[in-house]
């Protein structure tokens, strides 16, 4: 080959490149879409730089300004709470005086457990609170059921909140929780928690969240913990923080903000530059790049380790029995349908070690293969359907029974 054919070889390949990235530029810009803040997303995806949820955050401020009886509300101490005497918009919620969800008769929960009656509260997030299902049909009040069915008195006390971390449960539990004198505390451990834990801005850790509150976070130093952010910020204080986000004095300690993905830069004006940047850098994803979770020397995994450790020692020092129920969500479901382990599979083995833990997955694979895995799972979301709930509740109303 003469280097006449060298040259127009390789202008033939330098124009193929050139007018394949004008291609993929111009599909970029059809297929991508920008949100109120100026975000651009292609599909689903979120591409460098990253804005800040200010005017999303100011629409959902008046709505809740507006909502005075919503059923969650701001919590200095918690960070958001099910509100006291409210319903959820959709009708499917109702919680009392206390806080607790409860039918729509809103039945009052008595300060101290009544004579002969075993009062059991459980903690949680979304999956404990029984989200996308009525309240007779969420797992704790089929653990009522079955087990006043089988002769037990019991009563049993839903301290779920949606969209909580580990911490926040823990956090529950002390606040709402204690001055009940449950005689048994159930945490519900769904994995994603671990990651919330890490989290002090719902909104970064969730950027299409309807949960407009900061929460507050665990610190480790010297395997003690040291608590964040309390009182949280009051939601209509975000704005103010959004727009001078790198002197937050808590910025250092939000896991789920990076300024490199907010920081703009000349090649992010060509949307594929950007989103091959993007993806090469933190695969889409607001978390950082490669991080592991559930890994044994992680600090999310330390933090949570002691967070639970804390949990059932305070719930002992007050006279009562403490449990771990594993709330596997869609995702592990099926991994483990596939006969392949769960992404925290160590972590689930060293609490079923240390703690007295309930787990569920077998029955509820059983369930979905004589049936299917949508079966168990909500149509509105990807929260649990009355047919998952009902297997968790009677397999830990069962577990209770045998104890």
């Amino acid at each position: 080959m003469n280097s006449n054919e060298k040259r127009a070889r390789l202008g033939l390949i330098v124009a193929s490149i050139f007018l394949a990235a004008i291609g993929g530029e111009i599909a970029l810009r059809v297929l991508s879409h920008t949100d109120s803040d100026g975000n651009v997303y292609v599909a689903d995806r979120r591409i460098r730089p990253f804005q800040f949820p200010i005017t999303s955050l100011k629409e959902k401020l008046e709505h809740y300004k507006t909502q005075k009886t919503s059923y969650t509300h701001y919590d200095p101490n918690l960070g958001w709470a099910v509100r006291p005497n409210s319903q959820s918009a959709n009708g499917l919620y109702y919680s009392n005086s206390a806080g607790v969800r409860t039918s729509s008769s809103r039945q009052e929960t008595t300060p101290n457990p009544m004579p002969g009656i075993l009062r059991i509260a459980i903690f949680g997030d979304s999956f404990t609170h029984g989200d996308d299902v009525s309240y007779e049909e969420s797992w704790g009040t089929v653990i009522e059921k079955t087990m006043n069915v089988n002769g037990r008195h019991v009563e049993v006390i839903n301290l779920g909140g949606q969209g909580y971390a580990i911490d926040q449960a823990f956090l529950r539990w002390r606040k709402h929780g204690k001055p009940l004198q449950p005689h048994i505390v159930i945490f519900g451990f769904q994995n994603s928690n671990v990651k919330r834990t890490m989290n002090l801005i719902r909104m970064l850790y969730s950027p299409g969240t309807g949960i407009i509150f900061t929460k507050p976070r665990f610190l480790l130093k010297n395997d003690a913990l040291h608590l964040l952010n309390v009182p949280t910020v009051q939601p209509e204080n975000l704005i103010p923080i959004f727009k001078d986000f790198q002197n937050w004095a808590l910025k250092d300690h939000e896991f789920f903000y990076q300024e490199a993905n907010y920081s703009d830069h000349p090649i992010y004006a060509s949307r594929l530059a950007s989103f091959i940047m993007t993806g090469i850098t933190i695969n889409f994803s607001h978390r950082k790049k490669g991080y592991d979770f559930f890994a044994r020397d992680s600090m999310s995994r330390k933090i949570v380790w002691r967070i639970i450790e804390e949990f059932k020692r305070e719930v002992e020092a007050e006279g009562g029995r403490f449990m771990i129920v594993h709330l596997p969500t869609k995702k592990p479901i099926k991994r483990l349908q596939n006969g392949r382990q769960l992404k925290y599979q160590d972590l689930l083995e060293e609490l079923e070690a240390h703690f007295n833990l309930i787990d569920p997955s077998l029955e509820l694979i059983q369930k979905a293969e004589t049936s299917s895995l949508e079966n168990l799972i909500s149509n509105r979301s990807s929260h649990y359907s009355a047919v998952g709930n009902q297997v968790i509740g009677e397999v830990v109303a069962n577990a209770l029974l045998a104890q």
